[in-house]
């Protein structure tokens, strides 16, 4: 009895394939080949006349084909990546495209070799790697826009002109119409200049010479407008110069105001106010100013006030002291100087009235009148000349206007003689009386005789008066 052999599955697996094979090599060389191999030619006696056999080339090999392939795959990548160059070139990608372009040439010049030596397999993968890193870089574009600005705007702060420059165009070749980039572009050209002008700028600034300093800035800002630094420092050189100037300002209204030169103090501290409204130091001193202005002009209308009563110009004093009332309404000597002043004032104004007119004293009335207003003046003190000589004139004139004057009425014995608030004093030739200077209303009558009357005025202080009173004109 035989052994049984145990036969693992792989070992099965195996030969099973190897059987496959050797079957299939069967049907190649029996259905196959004949096929291929052309049939034996009879064998025919030779034409003299035919022209010499040509022999067939032979079939490419299986290497050849391959190789052909290869070549039409190397061709096709190339004229794939060459394609996308031409687009690149177009966006001048050998501007913004830096060391990764150098490396996709050198990777193309690799490829290009490989495709002289007939290496078509290697070079198509060359070529397709080429693709590739022209596709990164398109891809890259906007990335690599951003980091140019960046750079140039860098550039720019450290006033690096040349790099400034350099990355700006690698902007503008990725986009032309960028704002940014053409701004950037257009300050790197004057950038070394602005580096010399904001050098000596500064300079100027740490030797305090303000005004140069201001000047470099300015001329700075007007080369670039952009610049940081020269608006900064325009605008710290103006606040320091104001910040002097101030200081300056301050100076001087404290001093004039220590000294009493109110004038000074107050254009100083405009000054000071136009270069710091909100300051509370200029407030103060304006305060003080204000009072010290307010006090000096209550001390002139003062003294104005006390000329005038010492020269007896009493509307003049009154109005000296509303003015100091004006300002102070509490201030007592201007209360107390006002009541005087009006006194003396109203005093004036009566004594002149009577004055202008001494007739009035003729009547009884505004004569005792006057004489209450002497009285009263009597007590007054603090009188100046021009009262007294007034008060002596009105006295004088009361004095008169109370005197009687002698009189003499004539008459012819036949009119009937009479005075109004007098009497009746009948007929007469003469009769001689005293009477109160004044104006009298003298009347004649006469039976059978038209009356007459005449308005007499009897003067103060004047010699003998006469006056006839006949009645003359029959009825």
């Amino acid at each position: 009895m035989r052994a049984k052999v145990h036969v693992s599955p792989w070992v099965r697996t195996t030969l099973l394939a190897a059987l496959t094979m050797l079957l299939a090599a069967v049907v190649v060389v029996v259905w196959v080949l004949p096929d291929l191999v052309e049939p034996p030619a009879e064998v025919a006696e030779p034409d003299p006349r035919a022209p010499a056999p040509v022999d067939k080339p032979a079939a490419p090999s299986a290497q050849q084909l391959q190789l052909a392939r290869d070549k039409r795959e190397a061709e096709r990548a190339l004229q794939q990546l060459l394609e996308r160059q031409t687009v690149l070139e177009a966006q001048q990608v050998s501007v913004w495209g830096g060391a990764d372009y150098e490396a996709v040439l050198a990777r193309l010049a690799e490829g290009d070799a490989r495709f002289t030596a007939e290496e078509f397999a290697a070079a198509a993968a060359v070529y397709r790697d080429v693709g590739a890193m022209l596709q990164a870089l398109e891809v890259s574009r906007q990335q690599r826009l951003t980091a140019a600005l960046a750079s140039g705007a860098q550039a720019l702060e450290s006033y690096d002109a040349e790099s400034a420059r350099k990355q700006f165009a690698i902007a503008l070749a990725i986009d032309p119409h960028h704002e940014d980039a053409q701004r950037g572009a257009a300050r790197a050209v004057t950038l070394d200049r602005l580096a010399a002008l904001l050098a000596a700028a500064r300079d100027h600034e740490r030797n305090g010479d303000w005004t140069q300093a201001a000047e470099q800035y300015r001329a700075a800002q007007q080369l670039d407008p952009d610049a940081d630094e020269a608006r900064e420092g325009a605008a710290r050189v103006a606040a320091t110069v104001e910040q002097l100037e101030f200081r300056a300002a301050m100076s001087q209204a404290l001093a004039a105001l220590e000294t009493g030169a109110l004038s000074t103090a107050r254009s100083a501290l405009q000054r000071a106010y136009k270069l710091d409204p909100k300051s509370q130091q200029v407030a103060d001193a304006q305060r003080r100013l204000t009072d010290k202005i307010q006090a000096h002009t209550i001390a002139q209308h003062r003294a104005q006030a006390q000329q005038g009563e010492r020269d007896e110009r009493w509307q003049e004093v009154i109005g000296a002291y509303r003015a100091v009332l004006a300002i102070d309404a509490r201030a007592q000597f201007a209360l107390q100087g006002l009541q005087r002043a009006e006194r003396f004032a109203e005093l004036h104004g009566q004594l002149d009235a009577y004055l202008a007119a001494p007739q009035r004293l003729q009547s009884s009335q505004p004569r005792a009148n006057a004489d209450r207003l002497l009285q009263s003046a009597s007590s007054l003190t603090g009188k100046g000349p021009q009262l007294r000589r007034k008060l002596d004139a009105l006295e004088e004139l009361v004095n008169r206007a109370g005197t009687p004057v002698a009189v003499l009425i004539r008459s012819d014995n036949q009119t009937e003689v009479s005075i109004d608030r007098v009497g009746r004093f009948g007929r007469f030739e003469e009769s001689r009386m005293r009477l109160l200077p004044g104006t009298y209303r003298v009347r004649g009558t006469r039976a059978g005789y038209r009356d007459v009357y005449l308005k007499w005025t009897v003067k103060a202080g004047a010699a003998l008066q006469t006056i006839e009173v006949r009645c003359k004109e029959r009825i």
